[in-house]
């Protein structure tokens, strides 16, 4: 390859590393934790751990051709469309139908951008771990630490049989039925942790909330909460109508409302969550259809249902889709309602020492905004989008809070910083052992050196 060309490619690398940067992706980075710290040194043998990946955090294939679908190359990420992440619907209901696509592994790295690997290596090289799998003899040199791949399209509650049945193998593997893991958790990975603990295997019924039967409490010694938004974030609701940027790229909201996991993560409604021109609080749940019928949001913003049906051909193929997709659309509110009041039935019992990590430096979206333009509602996310600011208004103060630039501290600690009622917030955990906040984007978490030792020193707390 000629000098110009390296030059060239250098720089693409360099423009699409920045990008990647400034859309909360990290560096490949040399500076992770790679020796123990003496205060871990000779210290009690911890139990195993499973580690539990957020929304994108595991690589995608189709088991029939062998593809991988995600990631892709850094510069497909750029042009691509990614529509092989839709989920298949039912031509009747709208609802998630089964598909090729597992989960392969976990996202470590792809061209300059880091997720995973920084995490793995520090917990391998600084923490005594080693990556394993369950179904194998244990290692004896070194703990276990198993990661849980799941389809992140799918539904959260949707993994709880998939991770009884590898805590129960983790259990034979070490021949000790009576075995306790610990739980570690980025972003929504931790909302799979809370429904696990309270629910074990079972999947969320249809129709009604479950009992708590606590099914997966008496198998889990603690749970390491990394960025998780614990009473959901208002970017998912921005997400259903303008897309999940990713790189210089989105993936657009015709292929999230496709997606399960993203309505899991809506608001819960005990932080106001959206306001009106004038500062105003909105009183609004996220998982009733009407309110995005009258904020045109999500499958009913017009240029989401124009992008749906020039996708579908336009014509009557294009407002079949159209419709399929609202029916879809209505399915999955219904759906996050029901995972939503799961979550809120019980706290985690007390002999569970629950541990959260968070960033909370960075302006993060809060609240959405509702506004007018020719007579149309529109729903901004950003301050600086709002079309007719109010003079004396301050949009900043009002639509963003200190956080990780996904997820709110407000969610992180599931304590409202505008309560949108006098109802106090259902308790998280009878036995939270520990808040602690870094400089840290969101997806630069695992990667923060600062948060990796509060990561170890989470893991080696013997009193928690």
């Amino acid at each position: 390859m000629n000098a110009g060309r390296l030059l060239g490619r250098r720089r693409v690398l360099q423009a699409l590393g920045a990008a990647a940067v400034a859309g909360g992706c990290s560096f490949l980075s040399p500076q992770a934790l790679d020796e123990p710290p003496r205060w871990l040194q000779g210290g009690r043998r911890r139990p195993p751990a499973v580690f539990i990946h957020g929304a994108f955090g595991s690589r995608l294939r189709n088991r029939l051709s062998g593809r991988e679908i995600w990631p892709i190359g850094l510069a497909d990420l750029v042009v691509s469309s990614f529509d092989e992440l839709e989920l298949p619907l039912d031509p009747d209901t709208g609802a998630a139908l089964p598909d090729a696509i597992v989960a392969s592994g976990l996202f470590d790295e792809t061209g300059v951008v880091d997720f995973y690997g920084s995490m793995v290596h520090m917990l391998e090289a600084a923490g005594g771990y080693r990556v394993w799998a369950a179904g194998t003899d244990p290692p004896e040199d070194a703990i276990p630490l198993y990661p849980f791949l799941y389809d992140w399209r799918r539904g959260f509650a949707d993994t709880a049989p998939e991770l009884d049945r590898m805590v129960e193998q983790i259990r034979a593997d070490h021949g000790d039925p009576e075995l306790k893991v610990d739980l570690v958790a980025h972003s929504s990975g931790g909302l799979i942790a809370r429904y696990f603990l309270l629910y074990g295997g079972q999947l969320l019924p249809e129709g009604a909330t479950p009992v708590p039967d606590f099914g997966g409490a008496g198998k889990v010694s603690r749970a390491l909460a990394i960025g998780v938004p614990e009473i959901g974030m208002a970017r998912a609701v921005a997400a259903l109508t303008v897309g999940e940027p990713i790189v210089m790229n989105k993936v657009g909201p015709e292929v999230l409302a496709t997606s399960l996991s993203t309505f899991d993560l809506l608001p819960h409604g005990d932080d106001v969550w959206l306001i009106d021109r004038r500062g105003t609080p909105i009183v609004a749940d996220a998982c009733d259809p009407e309110i995005w019928r009258t904020y045109e949001m999500g499958i009913f913003n017009r240029g989401v249902r124009a992008q749906v049906r020039e996708r579908a051909g336009g014509g009557r193929s294009g407002q079949r889709r159209l419709e399929l997709l609202e029916r879809g659309f209505l399915l999955r509110l219904d759906r996050a309602g029901r995972f939503r009041r799961a979550l809120r039935a019980a706290p985690i019992p007390a002999d569970i020492a629950y541990l959260t990590i968070g960033g909370d430096c960075k302006p993060t979206e809060a609240r959405l905004l509702a506004e007018e333009f020719m007579g149309r509602p529109e729903v901004k996310s950003l301050p600086d989008r709002v079309r007719n600011p109010r003079r004396g208004v301050d949009y900043r103060r009002l639509m963003l809070e200190p956080g990780d630039g996904r997820v709110a501290r407000p969610s992180v600690l599931a304590t409202p910083a505008w309560p949108a009622s006098p109802r106090p917030v259902p308790p998280l955990a009878e036995n939270w052992a520990r808040r602690e906040f870094v400089c840290a984007s969101h997806n630069q978490l695992t990667v923060n050196t600062d948060c990796q030792r509060a990561m170890l020193h989470a893991l080696a707390d013997l009193t928690a």
